[in-house]
């Protein structure tokens, strides 16, 4: 959601709703393993990773924007945004405390349980008689932590990406397709400033998407975003792959 309050100002606040899915199971078994030990890597998988979907609110951004049209051309468009994100997503308890002790524990979570301060710029600008091209970063810089000794990645992202026109979608107005490439690096984050083994990759996407608005003139956005590479600090075993990432956005 955006307000402007006094042009080129504006507020903006957005409230992700995600699911997450992990999938997890017991790969290249020795064929000397017995029952026993095959029963216990099966009982460790459940304890630390088992396959589950998650869903839940994540942390809710606040920025305050500005924005300048014709910046180098006629039709260009530059904002710059300043702000906090607000912890409202869950957090967890430090898995690896209560996996030594065996007990059951996740490690996902959907927050840092932080204010963590944000930027972003964006510029896009004509290309032809009816397309647009554009690109953005955005870095979001956790500076403490939160009640269970967590301190979240530092995450750099940015992208480059090209719309165009489509036709009408439904009773809305014109729809325009996406597509583009999205370059993400988190770093890894710590639990009572120990590194935590599971955080931290970089990864290069394509998305393709569609976006629309409707008769109410709020901005809709269909987003697919799939892996080309990805690398993490302990990619070399092959423990880890990322999935694809379906996106649904409305903005007011």
């Amino acid at each position: 959601m955006e307000y402007t309050f006094d042009e080129p100002w504006a507020v903006r606040w957005r409230l992700p709703i995600e699911q997450k899915s992990r999938t997890a199971s017991v790969g290249s078994i020795d064929p000397a393993a017995t029952p026993i030990e095959i029963e216990a890597m099966e009982r460790n998988l459940q304890l630390h990773h088992p396959s589950r979907t998650l869903t839940g609110f994540g942390d809710m951004e606040m920025l305050l924007c500005w924005h300048k049209h014709d910046v180098g051309e006629e039709g260009a468009f530059f904002s710059a945004s300043a702000g906090t994100t607000f912890p409202l997503g869950r957090t967890e308890e430090n898995p690896y405390i209560a996996g030594d002790v065996g007990e059951s524990h996740e490690h996902i979570q959907f927050g840092n349980g932080t204010f963590d301060p944000i930027v972003e710029l964006f510029y896009s600008r004509p290309l032809g008689e009816d397309s647009i091209i554009s690109a953005f970063c955005q870095g979001r810089f956790p500076g403490s932590t939160n009640d269970e000794g967590f301190q979240g990645s530092q995450s750099i992202q940015g992208g480059i990406g090209a719309m165009k026109p489509l036709g009408n979608f439904g009773s809305g107005e014109t729809s325009f397709g996406l597509a583009g490439l999205l370059y993400q690096d988190y770093g890894q984050a710590t639990w009572d400033g120990v590194i935590d083994p599971n955080s931290g990759f970089t990864t290069l996407s394509g998305t393709l998407g569609i976006s629309w608005k409707d008769e109410e003139f709020r901005n809709w956005s269909l987003t697919l975003v799939l892996p080309i590479s990805i690398d993490t600090p302990y990619s070399s075993d092959g423990s880890y792959e990322s999935g694809p990432v379906l996106s649904l956005g409305v903005g007011f």
